[in-house]
């Protein structure tokens, strides 16, 4: 079950993370920004500063040099190009400290902002966090309730689910059918809350209607899950796990490929625990006896394919 919360979306978990590495970018940008304003703008305000002085001073030679002598002219020129340049450095020295003071201000705001979002996703993955357990909690409680109205199954479904995983996780299936085949397993019985004791808890042989109730039970299933959303792409396997490869299974004696194979894997693994788990009618069987019996009926109620997987983890049930 520790792996069960992957069947949950995952974006909430990696959220936060994103967060932090945006507010980090966030940061390296601003200082890279204020170094490029910083040299960009003062190699600009020089410049400006440069044209300026060349402007004034050219416009003044031309007007005035002719209305008194060179030298005299060129020493209030000096004196004229002395007080512009102060006055042009001063000015723009003040607009550039200006400008870096407004854009440290804005960029720290920015960075405020992030720290902000990020201690707000903190809290969203706390709660996010909280609704998984509770989600894992469900999942756990629901398939106990099933097994816990007969004490011959008592933890049927958490067996199958870490059989199924193992068979699913060797053969090498996606994540998301590796998610959807865990689910299916923990609530492949669900339907039998719809059977009565009568019939679930008999001792003996089930009549044919009796053992026609008991069909019912993958279609009951579907039926009391359709309306949980995360559970939908788990239905179709609850329903044909007890579908035989051959064809003459139930609920609707599909074959072959026409299994999800999702519920081809169930199958071996619910055969497995119930085969080796004491029931009302008889004793389990042994490891080795429920070995040859699923061998026996390989390519007739199994997939010929998935058995030999299947027997390996059956053989090594330590092996993850």
């Amino acid at each position: 079950m520790n792996k069960i919360v992957e069947a949950f979306p995952n974006d909430a978990l990696n959220f936060k993370n994103n967060s932090r590495n945006i507010g980090d970018l966030m940061f390296s940008t601003k200082n890279s920004l204020m170094s490029k304003f910083a040299i960009y703008s003062f190699v600009t305000f020089v410049v400006t500063g440069i044209i300026l002085v060349v402007a004034i001073t050219t416009h003044i030679r031309a007007d005035f040099s002719d209305y008194m002598p060179v030298l005299e002219f060129e020493k209030h020129i000096l004196a004229i190009d002395r007080i512009i340049i102060a006055v042009v450095f001063l000015g723009l020295l003040t607009l550039y400290f200006l400008l870096i003071r407004i854009i440290h201000r804005a960029s720290k705001t920015l960075v405020e902002q992030n720290q902000n979002l990020i201690q707000q996703n903190d809290e969203l993955e706390d709660a996010y966090d909280k609704l998984q357990k509770t989600y894992k909690e469900t999942v756990v409680a629901l398939s106990r309730a099933v097994d816990a109205r007969d004490p011959y199954t008592a933890g049927h479904s958490e067996r199958v689910a870490a059989i199924s995983n193992k068979i699913a996780k060797k053969i090498g299936v996606s994540k998301k059918e590796f998610e959807q085949i865990e689910l299916a397993a923990q609530f492949h019985d669900i339907g039998k809350i719809g059977v009565p004791d009568s019939i679930l808890l008999k001792p003996g042989k089930l009549t044919e209607m009796e053992f026609n109730v008991i069909k019912e039970h993958p279609v009951i299933g579907t039926n009391i899950l359709c309306n949980i959303e995360f559970l939908k792409d788990s239905l179709p396997i609850i329903l044909h796990h007890h579908e035989t490869y051959d064809g003459r299974g139930y609920p609707y004696g599909i074959s072959g490929s026409e299994i999800p194979l999702g519920s081809r894997i169930i199958s071996i693994a619910d055969t497995y625990d119930a085969m080796t788990s004491d029931r009302p009618y008889r004793k389990a069987l042994s490891h080795e006896q429920a070995i040859q019996e699923i061998v026996r009926c390989k390519g007739t109620q199994f997939d010929a394919e998935i058995i030999e997987t299947a027997l390996d983890v059956l053989e090594n049930p330590l092996v993850d």
